[in-house]
């Protein structure tokens, strides 16, 4: 019983603030960013802190994986230029054996 009676005044609170206009969530008109002529508005919901700092583990979050997403990144480049040297060293270390096989047969020759 007492669960539900908080669930019922926090709806309630929750409510009231609304039609205020207050809370933790408020609406907003702007104008459509993808709109060249910026004639259409769209409603976009702001979220406020109710202390600063509130929010802090979203922008901890979008910084982390922003890092994954770099260092994804940088392992797949690292691959790309591994598999252009390993290529490139392979046809190198195969005109080297060419080369030593050329010098072994003027070497060999009478």
């Amino acid at each position: 019983g007492l669960t539900l009676a908080v669930v019922v005044a926090s709806l309630a609170l929750e409510a009231n603030d609304r039609n205020k206009g207050e809370g933790r969530w408020e609406t907003v008109k702007v104008l459509d960013p993808d709109d060249p002529e910026h004639k259409n508005v769209i409603e976009k919901k702001i979220h406020h802190e109710r202390y600063a700092g509130e929010d802090q583990w979203r922008d901890m979050i979008e910084a982390e994986e922003e890092r994954i997403k770099e260092r994804e990144a940088a392992i797949k480049a690292q691959e790309e230029r591994d598999k252009k040297l390993g290529k490139a060293h392979k046809i190198k270390h195969k005109d080297s054996e060419h080369s030593k096989a050329q010098k072994e047969d003027k070497v060999n020759a009478p």
